[in-house]
């Protein structure tokens, strides 16, 4: 039987206006010349872990078993904390900064070890601000050549950890917080569509943030409501988002990660 080939995911807050997501994918590539390199996303935020550790819980159960996680979203470069490798029960690693950020993907499927990177083990580096290309990118490189976890780092168990926000229930209500803006402007929130069909009343909602209330309805998708109206789905990630057909909710309602809206019935 032909031995698969390494998948390497990369998410990232690099953008792609300048050569940092190549640079990365160089040198993983000149240890492992096969490994198979999937772009999750280049656009995070910039600095916004929060933001950074939903999306990795939303993409995780669609990637291969064994998959190498690359995850570089990394504000405390070069400032005194750890790069972590976390191995998982399904195989699967994810390398990046200690800052907790990868936890609850890492969580879904298990946490089995965690590795704090050996950093004297790497080659030197020219500069302090580019671990992701001067650390993750070789260590990757080398997991994915088949090198073991346990000759780049040494197991930890005080690494940092990150709880992702939860949806807070009232007797009519629910708070939604924004976890991410997707290309089109939409808003996906952290809410599951079950906690709100199980309070939902009709599709007929009202919507609440800031000093505005506006009324919109849950559809199944983005078209069964009139162009520039807003309405509730759920988008592809299986989250309850607020968008705007043909429009962007993001300008539209000027609303940012991190915003909480109140979703009631009308």
């Amino acid at each position: 039987m032909k031995e698969l080939r390494p998948v390497i995911s990369l998410l990232t807050d690099y953008g792609l206006r300048d050569p940092y997501v190549a640079e990365v994918k160089a040198v993983i590539l000149s240890y492992c010349r096969d490994a198979v390199i999937i772009d999750v996303s280049h656009e995070v935020s910039a600095f916004n872990e929060l933001e950074a550790a939903f999306l990795l819980t939303t993409y995780i159960e669609y990637m291969p078993e064994k998959t190498i996680h690359v995850c570089i979203i990394d504000p405390g470069v070069g400032a005194g904390r750890r790069g972590i490798v976390i191995e998982t029960m399904r195989g699967d690693l994810f390398i990046g900064p200690d800052t907790g950020f990868m936890i609850p993907a890492a969580e879904l499927l298990g946490i089995k070890h965690v590795y704090a990177i050996d950093e004297s083990k790497l080659p030197s580096r020219p500069s302090e601000t580019f671990h992701g290309r001067d650390v993750f990118a070789h260590v990757a490189g080398r997991l994915a050549a088949g090198m073991d976890i346990k000759d780049i780092g040494v197991e930890i168990d005080d690494y940092a950890r990150m709880s992702l926000p939860k949806p807070i229930m009232g007797e009519n209500w629910i708070d939604a917080t924004i976890m991410h803006i997707d290309r089109f402007g939409n808003l996906i929130t952290n809410l599951k569509p079950e906690l709100l069909l199980n309070r939902m009343k009709s599709d007929e909602l009202v919507i609440e943030f800031r000093n505005r209330v506006i009324k919109c309805r849950f559809v199944k998708a983005y078209g069964l409501v009139k162009v520039g109206e807003p309405l509730l789905t759920v988008g592809g990630s299986g989250f309850i988002e607020l968008a705007v057909n043909r429009g962007s909710a993001a300008e539209t309602f000027r609303l940012n990660v991190g915003d909480v809206i109140r979703i009631k019935n009308r």
